[in-house]
């Protein structure tokens, strides 16, 4: 059961964030991507190009409503991905899966601390490259999260009890033969 609730408020987040910030920091930055949204990481040039092209709007909605929603974002999708990988996988397998959620979620809190001083004051490159390298390593381990969690759902469905369809005779019904006699005579 809490799960499925870690679950679910772990997607109404990835969702409020897609719906409610999202769209206004693509408005606000003329259709560029938010860094924490490349997972293949950022160079100092984009960095440069996104902070001269985001407004002042944009930048608003980047440091208030986006970065407070990822501030509980990473706890409650590590939390999720934990109770899942410590209920569906072995002891061991629950291990390394909960060290590899706990590891993402660190990548993305490091991820959001160097994007808001990025964004607010001048950027250095060792800061940037190390923003960059925590953005490719939150999506890194969040996908093998992901794809762990995707072959324990297969897994599971595969191996459902399943209804065995009822077999269908064809043709007529044969008679039952008379006590001591044979039919069809």
């Amino acid at each position: 059961m809490i799960f499925w609730a870690l679950t679910g408020a772990a997607v109404t987040l990835f969702l409020a964030m897609m719906v409610l910030t999202v769209p206004t920091l693509l408005t606000e930055a003329a259709g560029m991507l938010p860094f924490d949204l490349r997972p293949w990481g950022y160079s100092v040039e984009a960095v440069q190009s996104y902070l001269v092209t985001i407004s002042e709007e944009g930048l608003a909605t980047y440091l208030g409503p986006q970065h407070q929603l990822d501030l509980i974002f990473p706890l409650v999708l590590a939390m999720a991905f934990i109770t899942g990988f410590r209920r569906f996988l072995g002891p061991v397998g629950g291990l390394v899966m909960t060290v590899v959620a706990v590891a993402g979620a660190v990548a993305d809190y490091s991820e959001n601390a160097l994007v808001a001083a990025i964004l607010t004051e001048p950027a250095t490159v060792e800061q940037v490259t190390l923003a960059s390298a925590m953005t490719i390593a939150k999506w890194l381990f969040y996908l093998v999260c992901l794809g762990v969690m995707a072959w324990i759902g297969v897994r599971a469905w595969r191996s459902r009890p399943r209804k065995t369809p009822k077999r269908k005779t064809g043709g007529t019904k044969r008679k039952a033969a008379p006590k001591g006699g044979k039919a069809g005579k």
